[in-house]
């Protein structure tokens, strides 16, 4: 249910009402971007391309770690990159600053598990590119999630 959580939270970030809508699974709906008469310039979707749980002596312990690519598309460039800077903003905004004499508190999702992520890491640079089936810019996001698995 971790997805469910991730989504509400980017969802949440993005204003209200938010200026796009979001949280498709790999891919947005036909037709969402750019059809004459919609008013919809921008979408994300998420795919979850990676899961691993951590391992110790006695088993499979809750700790995993998830890699999570988000894509931003946008009717053009710069809605695609404003997008992905929300988003960003949102992802970074999630934990409290906190220094390492006090420790962090852990962010826990609204999702039905309630799931306790304990880091939202990004991996890399975003990357850009263009959508041939949607007709729109991409900005690509991956990040590494870290999480207490129920």
């Amino acid at each position: 249910m971790i997805e469910l959580g991730l989504v509400t939270l980017i969802q949440a970030g993005l204003g209200d009402p938010p200026i796009a809508p979001g949280g498709y699974c790999a891919q947005i709906p036909k037709d969402l971007i750019g059809t004459a008469g919609l008013s919809v310039q921008m979408a994300w979707t998420y795919t979850l391309i990676a899961s691993e749980a951590t391992y110790v002596l006695t088993g499979q312990d809750a700790l995993t770690s998830i890699d999570l690519r988000i894509d931003c598309h946008g009717t053009t460039a710069a809605n695609a990159q404003a997008l992905a800077r929300a988003i960003e903003r949102t992802l970074r905004s999630a934990f409290p600053v906190t220094d390492s004499v006090n420790g962090g508190t852990p962010l826990t999702l609204s999702d039905p598990d309630q799931t306790v992520v304990y880091g939202i890491f990004r991996r890399g640079p975003c990357v850009d590119g263009f959508s041939d089936a949607n007709r729109t810019y991409v900005r690509t996001l991956e990040y590494m999630v870290t999480y207490d698995q129920q």
